[in-house]
């Protein structure tokens, strides 16, 4: 079969897609990766067939504070403090604030990253390519158009925690109840917008697929999972990180232990900053009888005075190859670093960017044993300090994060989880393409 990916236009988010579409040509399928040119070098490099569509995104120039396009709304986040996708708590989920979500994202995130031109490109190369199946990133919704254009099964395939899901779930319920004159939902506004202008209001218009794809991939472990009655499909996490080089003796032994140190990449490619401090963080570390592997750039340490003697700073490291020899890291709660953590058992201090599901993850990280956490504002070298100290003297720690990597180990891998996708392509395809396939 023919399987289009739509991942989001940033690295990170090709990088979650990488080994699942590699399952699926190793299987024998024709897999294209489809989104705006900003990220066309990504797939290429992956050794994948990249489809450019629509104008570059320039997601990081939106940030700019020099660009006056999102400054206002997005680099002031005084509206992600009062409407934060990722507040899950549910005395907070009111018909109010589940609005206000919808209404703030939907303009101000979903319709400026998904713009007309990038959708409108995408549909005209599903109808030219014929794809069996579309699998699309949670962040962008030109997938399950195209999808629904072409007559192609989609499904989105998860990098964090379903947001979206929990979300939608709580909000239909309420409009729902709602008579139909009184019921305002921004997304099915704008989305059914965009159906008519491809022909397809009257006899396939909105419906929740199209917000949740017709399944979902997930590569969060169960346990870790938000509890939603959307069909979910679970999928082994297998760490992508792109091309890179491992400094030799990063494979020596550590004569002490270790520890990782990251920001991630996923922040500073968006918004280009990072929320925590980095003197912070180094001073919490700097007095303690262990070995600290940090990855920062160069204008990280630039910004920075000597570094502590037990700090080794590197550019770039691939986090699949550091972990297995560390003890702990610390990290922004970023999805990609969060599961290569997991994947190897490794005990965890977030302190998460305010960035989609970064803080409720470091929350159910926390529940379930195997992580602390600390919002950025909140956090004190001292602080940080007795957090990574409990977490290497408490063998609960590393105990539970070795529990949930045995959970992730039984979980099917992306090849595993081929046959799978092949039974549900061909259920979800439409009547009318299974009919002139």
């Amino acid at each position: 079969m023919r399987v289009l990916f739509q991942p989001f236009a940033a690295a990170t988010h090709v990088a979650a897609q990488v080994p699942l579409a590699w399952a699926l040509r190793v299987a024998g399928h024709e897999v294209r990766v489809a989104t705006q040119p900003d990220a066309v070098e990504d797939i290429t490099r992956a050794g994948l067939t990249a489809v450019p569509v629509g104008d570059p995104l320039h997601v990081a120039a939106k940030m700019n504070p020099d660009d006056a396009h999102l400054v206002d709304e997005l680099r002031d986040d005084a509206w992600l403090r009062v409407l934060d996708p990722g507040e899950i708590r549910p005395e907070r989920l009111t018909p109010e604030y589940l609005h206000g979500v919808f209404a703030t994202w939907t303009p101000l995130v979903h319709r400026n990253t998904v713009p007309d031109r990038m959708i409108d490109d995408l549909v005209e190369f599903a109808a030219d390519w014929r794809p069996d199946l579309v699998v699309w990133d949670t962040m962008t919704y030109a997938g399950p158009v195209a999808a629904r254009a072409c007559g192609a099964a989609h499904a989105r395939l998860m990098f964090g925690l379903d947001l979206v899901g929990l979300l939608r779930e709580r909000y239909r319920a309420i409009l729902d109840r709602l008579p139909a004159e009184l019921r305002d939902d921004p997304l099915e506004e704008w989305l059914g917008h965009v159906l008519e202008r491809h022909g397809h209001s009257q006899d396939l218009g909105f419906d929740e697929e199209l917000v949740l794809g017709q399944w979902t991939i997930d590569p969060v472990p169960t346990s870790l999972s938000l509890p939603l009655a959307h069909p979910r499909v679970p999928v082994r996490y297998v760490p992508y990180n792109g091309p890179a080089t491992v400094p030799a003796d990063l494979d020596d032994p550590p004569q002490r232990r270790r520890i990782c140190l990251t920001l991630g990449v996923s922040f500073r490619e968006v918004v280009g900053e990072d929320q925590a401090s980095v003197g912070e963080l180094l001073a919490a570390v700097a007095d303690l009888d262990v070995e600290v592997v940090a990855t920062l750039n160069a204008e990280q340490l630039a910004a920075l005075g000597p570094l502590p003697p037990n700090v080794r700073a590197v550019d770039f490291v691939p986090l699949n190859e550091l972990l297995p020899s560390c003890g702990a890291i610390i990290h922004h709660g970023g999805a990609g670093t969060f599961l290569t953590a997991l994947a190897h058992g490794v005990p965890q201090i977030v302190v998460p960017a305010r960035m989609w599901c970064n803080t409720p993850r470091a929350e159910r990280a926390r529940a379930a044993g195997i992580a602390l956490t600390c919002p950025p504002e909140q956090l004190t070298a001292a602080r940080l300090r007795a957090m990574v100290t409990r977490v290497l003297e408490d063998g609960s720690f590393a105990r539970n994060a070795a529990r949930v990597r045995a959970e992730m180990l039984a979980t099917p891998t992306p090849g595993e989880l081929v046959p799978t996708l092949e039974r549900l392509t061909a259920a979800h395809r439409s009547a009318a393409r299974r009919g002139g396939s």
